[in-house]
């Protein structure tokens, strides 16, 4: 049985619809920790203004907990959040 042409033109959207969808990237393995997250971990707890980022990663972006931030993501950016009490919440790359 032949498709109708309204069919074609659903899997036509439904195609071209998914190739519009963004990359997703793989969030774990060697990438994960190209910004030395990983190592910085027993910091999750501590003050924020009492620690040095400046050597670690090759950006940082260093924020209070809801803040707004970009979507792109950047596997050698570190990324520091913290509560508005100053305590360092998350660390991560990306």
């Amino acid at each position: 049985m032949p498709y109708s042409s309204r069919t074609l033109v659903g899997a036509g959207f439904l195609s071209a619809l998914a190739a519009c969808m963004p990359v997703i990237p793989d969030k774990t393995g060697p990438a994960a920790n190209a910004c030395g997250a990983a190592g910085l971990q027993g910091l999750v707890g501590q003050p924020v203004a009492q620690q040095d980022f400046s050597g670690i990663g090759a950006a940082r972006r260093i924020m209070v907990e809801g803040s707004p931030m970009t979507m792109d993501y950047r596997e050698d950016r570190l990324n520091v959040s913290y509560d508005r009490s100053g305590r360092i919440t998350r660390i991560w790359c990306g």
